[in-house]
């Protein structure tokens, strides 16, 4: 009898524990290589040829015993019919990974370093799907094209790591009447990266600027956006929006630590333990995330293109800073992978909208954008939460 999780009458698996962890991680594996996820046709298949299981038993071992497991490392199961489309309702990645795609509410969204890298890609996303958002940055030409390109959106020149600077912008957008629903810090940097040193060898100048910019802005933006969104979300009268969320970028190197950038190791590290203390503290339905972006590659500027040769750091976003093959290799090769910004922001993009209250605190990173071995490398794993 092939009924259930068990076989028989419920005395023996059809599928052991060893098989589970078989069919994950072989099913990780083609989520990682086709970096969009793998469809529910595929899984039932190798399931049935490796367990040697009717089509209607391994459908059922792979929604009650595999899906579950994948779901919580944000694994992608991709939509290929009637069935998995209700699966999919059932069954949806907590951190908003390809499940099915509809159309999101308008938002009001916040999001620092917009001149550039995914803060950039996201804010030309959001202002094109039709949300309001308001954008800051340190390039005075940038934020000025942005203006004409997007005008209908609050652009700021701000520098980030000035805490005044970041009380008066988040004053004039609530004057403006902008509300924050979603607060998205993205604005890092990552300059001893052009050093390839051990840490003893980076300029004092790189070190600070580093934790002045990844660390402190971020603190910054915390201080002067969470008390909106409190306003915004759980004072009386307030109609919720349905939560709202900040979201900090972390990154692999938040996850586990890299020779040559300490700096930038320690930054991300920080970032993980601060928004995870800002979640703790943080009042129902609102939520804070670390979000590990993975590897994308960025067209000139930052903008939306893709086709960036990886190992051209002026090009690539500093989440994943690629130098002179001098840091451990491994971790920067595409591994077959086509990670292009214009993917990235439609996963990420999505997957921010979907953040709520029972995200609160996890870590979490972009679905298909990090490679099997980097994710098993992490000393904080996807889904670590707080106490």
């Amino acid at each position: 009898e092939e009924e259930g999780v068990y076989g028989g009458r419920g005395k023996k698996p059809l599928i052991d524990d060893e098989g589970v962890r078989f069919v994950v991680a072989e099913l990780k594996s083609k989520a990682e290589a086709s970096n969009e996820g793998f469809s529910r046709q595929e899984a039932v298949g190798m399931i049935m040829e490796r367990f040697g299981l009717s089509h209607k038993a391994a459908s059922r071992q792979l929604t009650r015993r595999i899906l579950p497991v994948l779901m919580k490392d944000g694994t992608a199961l991709l939509v290929d019919d009637e069935a998995t489309s209700h699966d999919n309702q059932r069954h949806r990645a907590p951190d908003g990974g390809i499940m099915t795609q509809q159309q999101q509410p308008r938002r009001s969204i916040v999001i620092s370093g917009v001149t550039s890298g995914l803060g950039r890609a996201l804010f030309g996303y959001y202002c094109t799907q039709g949300h309001d958002v308001a954008g800051c940055g340190g390039d005075h030409e940038e934020i000025r094209s942005l203006q004409v390109e997007f005008p209908h959106a609050w652009l700021s020149v701000v520098n980030i790591t000035d805490d005044d600077a970041v009380r008066r912008w988040a004053a004039q957008l609530e004057g403006d009447g902008m509300e924050a629903d979603v607060v998205v810090a993205t604005a890092e940097v990552c300059p001893e990266a052009d050093c390839n040193a051990p840490a003893w060898e980076v300029p004092p100048e790189d070190f600070d600027n580093t934790i002045n910019v990844n660390v402190k802005g971020v603190s910054n933006m915390v201080r002067h956006f969470v008390p909106r969104l409190i306003r915004t979300h759980c004072t009386s009268g307030s109609d919720g929006g349905g939560g709202g969320a900040f979201v900090a970028m972390s990154s692999g190197f938040g996850r586990s630590p890299n020779p040559h950038i300490a700096a930038y190791c320690a930054s991300k590290f920080a970032i993980e333990g601060m928004i995870k203390s800002v979640a703790m503290s943080l009042p129902d339905p609102l939520c804070a995330v670390p979000l590990a972006p993975g590897r994308v590659s960025l067209g000139e500027e930052g903008k939306m293109t893709s086709g960036t040769a990886v190992g051209d750091i002026n090009h690539q976003q500093q989440c994943y800073p690629y130098t002179n093959n001098k840091i451990d290799s491994d971790k920067f090769t595409s591994n077959g992978l086509s990670n292009d910004i214009n993917r990235w922001v439609n996963v990420a993009g999505n997957m921010i909208l979907r953040l709520n209250r029972k995200d609160n605190g996890r870590s979490m990173s972009v679905n298909g954008f990090h490679s099997l071995r980097d994710r098993q490398s992490w000393i904080i794993q996807d889904g670590t939460g707080v106490p």
